[in-house]
């Protein structure tokens, strides 16, 4: 049993790990398992997102701090920066409830879609995210600020290649 609620500054500290524990999984996947060891969020990054974007918890009794979702309201979107789910409890919903916590945010702000960036072919990005009811943005379908936002995870090493925008419209 879990609960998804607002993020406050106390979770910020816990967050991290999550994120950590969450990348676990790219260990077994061949070319990205470095992705396991690379940065993740600070607490700095989620007190932010925190105090002025949308940032979601899930805690799960007897287990705590489990997951979270964080993101901010860009343009005609919410762009979602960040998902993850603790290694431990990947598998039972809590992202897909994430997902639809900020898709509720989202239309109660009257945002018309989500936005994302993720990894292609891996099955636990895009595949899940388009069984979410998002679809995979052509290059030309991109705009500046989707665009801007996989050159900018580009500069920071991810490989572009495998990167895509996704939208999902509310």
């Amino acid at each position: 049993m879990f609960t998804i609620r607002p993020a406050t500054d106390g979770d910020a500290p816990f967050l991290p790990e999550i994120e950590r524990s969450s990348g676990a999984i790219f260990r077994h996947w061949p070319g990205l398992e470095w992705i396991a060891d690379d940065t993740v969020q600070s607490e700095a990054q989620h007190r932010a997102l925190i105090a002025d974007g949308l940032a979601l918890v899930a805690e799960v009794s007897g287990f705590g701090l489990a997951g979270f979702l964080n993101g901010e309201v860009i343009a005609d979107a919410l762009h979602i920066w960040q998902m993850a789910v603790h290694h431990d409890q990947q598998g039972q919903g809590i992202g897909r409830a994430l997902i639809n916590a900020a898709r509720h945010s989202a239309t109660d702000r009257g945002i018309t879609a989500l936005t994302l960036t993720t990894f292609r072919d891996v099955r636990w990005n895009e595949p899940y995210y388009q069984k979410l009811g998002f679809v995979t943005l052509e290059d030309q379908d991109l705009g500046p600020r989707l665009t801007a936002v996989l050159q900018s995870e580009g500069q920071a090493g991810l490989p572009l290649a495998q990167r895509c925008a996704m939208r999902r419209c509310l």
